[in-house]
C-alpha cells in the first residue's frame, strides 16, 4: 500500500470516529424560536455573579473565532458588564453536545447549513443569530502546483466530509473550471458532478487532516479556519477562493432554541457584531478572514 493510500486509509478510519468541522450559513434557522422557556428563568438560573458582571459561558473552535472571542472579552465585555468563559473544542461533536447538554450557554464556531444539519440529525434544536459574524472562505491550494493550469490528469484532490464544506469546495472547483456540476443542487456532492475532463480523484476527508495531507495530495479544498492555523495565508496562497459577496456559509452566535432572549447572549452577539470586532478581524486575518458587513 503506497504513502497517499495508507493515508487516506488511516483517514477514512479516522472519519467514522471524528467529525470535525471546519467551517462552517443560511439565512434560515433551525427551528421556530420558542420564548415561552426564555428570559427570566433561564437567566435566573443560570447566571453567576460575578461582582457587578453576569457570567456566560461559549463554546468555541480555537482559531479564528476563539481569538475573535477573546479580543471582546478583553476589550469590550467589562464594559457591557459581562464575564466571558471561552470553552475551546476541537470537535464540533463535543461542542454542540455541551450545548445540548447545557453545559455552554452558546458556541460560536458554525455556520448554518453546518448548524441545521447538524441539528437534524442529532436531534438538537438551535438557534443561529443574523447577521452572521465572519466567513472563512474556502480555498484550494496546493504544494505540488504552483497554478491550477499545471494540475494533471487523474490528480487527486481532497475536500471536506461534511455535507455543507463539501458543496463549498466542489463550488470553487467548479468556479475554476475544473469540474461541472448538476445544476440547482444544493448541497452538491461528488456523485453531482458531471464535467471533470482531467478526471480528477475526488476524496472526502475531515476538515482537520487536510493540512497534514496536503503534501500527499495535488489539491485540497480547505476552510479558512484550518488555514489560519496553518500558518498559511488564504489571499495569498490559495490558487483559487470562495466568493466573499454572498454570506452563506459565515460562522455566528448559536444558542439553544427557547434562549435566544437570554439578555447575556443578546449582548454578547451585540458586542460580536461591534465595529472594532470587524476591524480586528480585518487587521488580524488579512484577508483569510472575512467580516460580514
Amino acid at each position: 500500500m503506497n504513502k497517499i493510500n495508507r493515508r487516506f486509509f488511516l483517514i477514512t478510519v479516522a472519519s467514522f470516529t471524528a467529525t470535525i468541522f471546519s467551517s462552517c450559513t443560511s439565512l434560515q434557522n433551525n427551528g421556530t424560536a420558542n420564548t415561552a422557556n426564555s428570559p427570566t428563568a433561564t437567566t435566573a438560573a443560570n447566571t453567576i455573579a460575578t461582582g457587578t458582571k453576569e457570567k456566560i459561558k461559549v463554546g468555541v473552535s480555537p482559531v479564528p473565532a476563539g481569538e475573535i472571542l477573546e479580543f471582546v472579552k478583553k476589550n469590550l465585555a467589562p464594559q457591557a458588564g459581562l464575564d466571558i468563559e471561552i470553552v475551546t473544542f476541537n470537535d464540533s461533536v463535543q461542542n454542540n453536545t455541551a450545548l445540548k447538554e447545557e453545559q455552554i450557554d452558546a458556541n460560536y464556531f458554525q455556520h448554518i447549513p453546518f448548524m441545521e444539519d447538524f441539528g437534524q440529525r442529532k436531534n438538537i434544536k438551535m438557534y443561529a443569530f443574523t447577521p452572521q459574524i465572519h466567513l472563512n472562505p474556502v480555498g484550494i491550494f496546493s504544494k505540488k502546483h504552483k497554478s491550477l493550469a499545471e494540475v494533471p490528469q487523474n490528480a487527486l484532490v481532497s475536500i471536506p466530509d461534511d455535507v455543507s464544506n463539501a458543496h463549498r469546495a466542489l463550488k470553487v472547483l467548479e468556479e475554476a473550471k475544473l469540474i461541472k456540476l448538476k445544476p440547482n443542487v444544493q448541497p452538491a456532492s461528488p456523485k453531482d458532478i458531471i464535467e471533470n475532463p482531467k478526471n480528477l480523484q475526488i476524496r472526502e476527508i475531515p476538515g482537520a487532516q487536510a493540512i497534514p495531507t496536503l503534501p500527499d495530495v495535488d489539491l485540497a479544498g480547505i476552510t479558512g479556519n484550518w488555514v489560519v492555523q496553518s500558518g498559511m495565508k488564504t489571499d495569498k496562497d490559495a490558487l483559487a477562493i470562495e466568493s466573499a459577496q454572498n454570506p452563506l456559509y459565515a460562522v455566528t452566535l448559536t444558542t439553544l432554541v427557547g434562549k435566544e432572549n437570554d439578555p447575556r447572549i443578546q449582548k454578547l452577539y451585540k458586542l460580536l457584531r461591534d465595529d472594532q470586532v470587524k476591524q480586528f478581524i480585518k487587521d488580524k486575518y488579512q484577508g483569510a478572514v472575512l467580516p460580514i458587513p
